[in-house]
């Protein structure tokens, strides 16, 4: 716990400091920072789905391409002149029949004409007479093996159909070495095979026109499920690597990223062609973008972190400014004995106005109160002194006493040594002024002795009866409490020309409560006023004694006064305290007894 508590500043105004910057900077910076890296990805992601979508689209025109030449099929299917000429080609001229043939090709490229490129046609009829919607390279021959070569592969295929992706380009003048073609068989239900088809697509063609909407530093490859590159464009630099990881994968499409390269990889798979369209972007477009955006986020930041501590800082010693005036008060106080007064200028808050209003009200409440035990302190060694005074004739007494009982003992007065020996006993306890408390027995002890001197004096006029349980023996009572009303009882309480009086002493536990009490069947405190003498110093011994109960038990001591013409009683509550005596048996059966309720 110490060791973290070290770290900390010690003044509140760099505890503020570090408070503020701790629980609103540094929340704010960590918020800014997981803002960014979501910013970062979610940019990413957007990369990814823009290029998608455009992979979406080069897929979607290949397909289509593909799909025009399976339309294209239909339709020639469908044409009953073509049927006729390719079925019976004898019956027509050459010239005628060529040019009917050809102007179906053309009507068919002009059909779908939205196209990025058209469609290259070759027929081969049953005679093996060779048909082009376009110019050939070479002169054109009988080509009845080859009809008959494609007969057998694509009746041995599970599809009627065969597209051959490296076929190769007999079109003049075209862009690239090869093309696209699909073979199929032309068929009628009622005649049968009449003749071999060939539509062709130049996908270099396609694959520049495709090319002119892609993005300038987005690459775009094709490759063949066995790792060959088909087409590629110049900010392409797929690797054998790369290709294999999406052979692997085995899906229809998907994207990851590419660490090596440090760019995103996007594909798609054509089943029919066993082709891979891939679409490749490097992360250097989003790296510079974020890197100019966390630049700008950074310099922004920078300058509110700065701006927020200058202004963190005047606050904190704004608000601190006062409180140090306030500590170099203090630290003056006793340098200058307290006379020291804070002065706050009026545009400090209410709270450090009320502070020093409060310090400068503490300052003089001190002052006074200093001045105050100064002159209870020089009354005090006033007291003391007189007391000083005061003991030398109790001991000197108590000398006399102890001089008086030897020599009573010498002429052999047992009255007098008695007299003197309690006499002694109740002097000596008065002087020991240190114990306030003492146990009840050594209380009863003292007025035992009270009791014989007095005794002594009244010649058998009273009698003192003492009732008290065995368990409160130990119970603590103030010194001296029992003995001025036993006194007050014979002095005042007694009409001595009537006979004789009793008195009763009591001591009982109540509760958590130790009751004393003292009762005589003496004349009463209304008739011992009513004669002059009589009772006059009942009043100061009773609130002499409150006094004392007041002061040591607060408001658990009670003194009660019950008085009428057949005696009176004085009854004290106190708080039941019992001070087990030490035994080395451990005999303490009256605390037992007590706490047992016997």
């Amino acid at each position: 716990m110490q060791n973290w508590r070290s770290w900390l500043p010690n003044t509140l105004k760099y505890r503020l400091f570090v408070a503020y910057i701790t629980l609103l900077m540094l929340p704010l910076c960590i918020a800014i920072y997981y803002l960014f890296q979501y910013f970062e990805t979610t940019r990413q992601n957007d990369m990814i789905d823009r290029m998608s979508e455009r992979m979406q689209q080069v897929y979607i025109s290949l397909t289509d391409m593909m799909a025009f030449a399976y339309k294209s099929n239909t339709i020639l299917s469908q044409d009953e002149s073509l049927i006729q000429i390719m079925h019976n080609p004898d019956k027509y001229d050459p010239l005628e029949r060529k040019k009917i043939v050809e102007s179906k090709m053309f009507g068919i490229n002009n059909s779908f004409f939205f196209h990025q490129t058209e469609l290259y046609f070759r027929f081969i009829d049953r005679n093996g007479n060779v048909y082009t919607s376009y110019a050939p390279n070479s002169q054109l021959t009988n080509e009845r093996e080859e009809l008959q070569e494609w007969q057998t592969k694509l009746q041995a295929g599970s599809r009627p159909y065969r597209w051959v992706a490296d076929d190769s380009n007999d079109v003049r003048s075209s862009q690239g070495s090869k093309l696209l073609s699909l073979y199929l068989m032309l068929n009628d239900e009622l005649r049968g095979n009449y003749g071999l088809a060939r539509i062709s697509i130049n996908v270099q063609e396609w694959f520049h026109n495709t090319l002119k909407d892609n993005p300038a530093n987005q690459g775009l490859t094709i490759f063949t499920g066995r790792g060959e590159t088909v087409l590629q464009n110049k900010e392409a630099a797929f690797s054998l690597d790369s290709m294999k990881r999406i052979i692997s994968a085995q899906t229809q499409n998907g994207h990851y990223k590419d660490e090596r390269t440090l760019s995103l990889v996007n594909y798609s798979y054509i089943e029919e062609l066993d082709w891979y369209v891939v679409s490749q972007m490097p992360l250097n477009e989003l790296q510079q973008e974020v890197r100019r955006l966390r630049l700008m986020i950074y310099m922004f930041l920078i300058f509110v972190v700065t701006a927020f501590m200058l202004m963190t800082f005047f606050l904190a010693s704004r608000m601190t400014q006062p409180l140090s005036v306030l500590k170099r008060s203090m630290e003056e106080a006793s340098d200058k004995k307290l006379n020291v007064k804070i002065s706050i200028n009026k545009g400090a808050t209410d709270e450090i106005q009320s502070l020093s209003a409060s310090f400068n009200r503490m300052i003089d409440d001190v002052v006074e109160l200093i001045a105050k035990l100064k002159q209870e302190e020089r009354q005090k060694q006033l007291v003391r002194f007189q007391m000083l005074l005061y003991q030398m004739n109790p001991h000197f007494l108590l000398n006399t006493l102890n001089t008086v009982k030897w020599m009573a003992r010498k002429e052999k007065q047992e009255e007098i040594s008695g007299i003197c020996t309690s006499l002694g006993l109740i002097l000596e306890a008065s002087l020991n002024s240190d114990i306030e408390l003492i146990p009840l027995k050594d209380e009863i002890q003292l007025l035992r002795s009270y009791e014989s001197i007095q005794a002594f004096r009244f010649r058998e006029q009273f009698a003192i009866v003492y009732e008290t349980e065995e368990a409160v023996r130990y119970a603590l009572v103030p010194k001296l409490s029992l003995q001025p009303l036993v006194e007050n009882a014979i002095v005042h309480g007694f009409n001595r020309v009537e006979g004789h009086g009793t008195i009763w002493v009591r001591a009982r536990a109540e509760g958590n409560e130790l009751i004393l009490e003292v009762e005589d069947n003496g004349i009463g405190m209304e008739e011992a006023a009513r004669k002059p003498g009589r009772r006059s110093g009942h009043g100061i011994g009773l609130s002499n004694l409150r006094e004392r109960v007041q002061l040591l038990f607060k408001q658990e001591g009670a003194v009660e006064l019950i008085s009428d013409g057949s005696g009176t009683l004085v009854r004290i509550r106190l708080p039941l305290l019992i001070a087990a005596p030490y035994s080395q048996e451990g005999d303490d059966r009256h605390v037992d007894d007590f706490i047992g309720g016997r």
